[in-house]
């Protein structure tokens, strides 16, 4: 049997939503070839790749270039095992849940483990809308002076990424292990990534793959009477509830088979999917149901 993976930067995608200053995804791109991080998706940017950018990317145009540019928080996010966010602002459902950038770092680089990670930057004026800390499992905050209590983008980026530098090299990732870094003795798979659940093909699914099972959720409620405040309200706690506990990709099935047999036994019309998902059907249905009906099972 092989060992756990490991950590690796390659893994974690900085995404900065709605930035309206160029000369700040610059100095971000900058920031983020400094730490060895490498990939970065701008959600709505304002003349993303233009002069100003370019200027402050210095030394980084590759990772400017390389940028993926997108108009929906899906698209930039959606293939992502796990999506964390940064906020300046306490947030009414998750104050007691903000961690420090070290905190932070120490789940991104163990997170990283398994797959796709995404760090969320919001837009320079407000930070991240309230749909943007929805999706994200961790949200962390810097204790600054109240006096000027938020920073630059630009700033942040440089921060988080110091400190993901940092944790990476803690834990061992060999893209993180520059010549100051190669005497770290890796830590263990740091703070609770996931579930313990001895299950064959366990993975974390995608946020496209949670997209998909809360959107055939709300459609069971509304089949059977839930109002569209009444369902937000529901499936933003039980996202949240998801975030705090966890959730493997074959426990999405058991909310799929829900909401399918809410729908049969009210005889309303069937969930078909989210456009880019595979379909619903009947075999793929009775498929999941036997997954779990094998229930935990030793890794092969």
């Amino acid at each position: 049997m092989t060992g756990p993976a490991l950590p690796t930067l390659d893994n974690v995608v900085v995404v900065l939503s709605r930035p309206t200053e160029p000369m700040n995804i610059g100095a971000a791109c900058r920031a983020m070839k400094t730490m060895g991080l490498r990939h970065l998706r701008l959600i709505s940017p304002l003349n993303p790749k233009g002069r100003s950018a370019r200027a402050l990317a210095h030394g980084a145009e590759d990772i400017l270039d390389d940028a993926l540019v997108v108009d929906d928080l899906m698209e930039a996010v959606g293939d992502a095992g796990v999506v964390t966010g940064t906020t300046a602002r306490e947030r009414q459902l998750r104050k007691r849940a903000l961690l420090t950038p070290a905190e932070l770092a120490d789940h991104i680089a163990a997170h990283s483990r398994e797959g796709r990670v995404v760090i969320m930057f919001g837009t320079e004026r407000t930070g991240l809308t309230n749909d943007e800390t929805d999706l994200c499992r961790y949200l962390s905050t810097v204790d600054t002076a109240p006096e000027q209590p938020s920073l630059n983008l630009a700033q942040a980026v440089t921060l988080y990424g110091w400190e993901i530098r940092q944790a990476m090299q803690r834990a061992g990732a060999p893209d993180a292990l520059g010549a100051r870094g190669r005497g770290l003795a890796p830590r263990g798979q740091g703070p609770g990534t996931r579930p313990n659940h001895p299950h064959r093909g366990t993975r974390l699914p995608t946020q496209r793959e949670l997209d998909h099972m809360y959107a055939h959720l709300a459609h069971a409620m509304t089949v059977i009477g839930y109002t569209p405040r009444e369902r937000l309200k529901f499936l933003t706690y039980l996202r949240h509830l998801h975030m705090r506990a966890g959730i493997v990709n074959w426990e999405t099935h058991i909310y799929h088979i829900l909401a399918r047999k809410i729908t049969v036994a009210m005889r309303a019309p069937r969930f078909d999917g989210l456009p880019g998902e595979p379909e619903l059907s009947d075999e793929a249905l009775a498929g999941m149901a036997e997954e779990i009906a094998r229930g935990p099972q030793e890794p092969d």
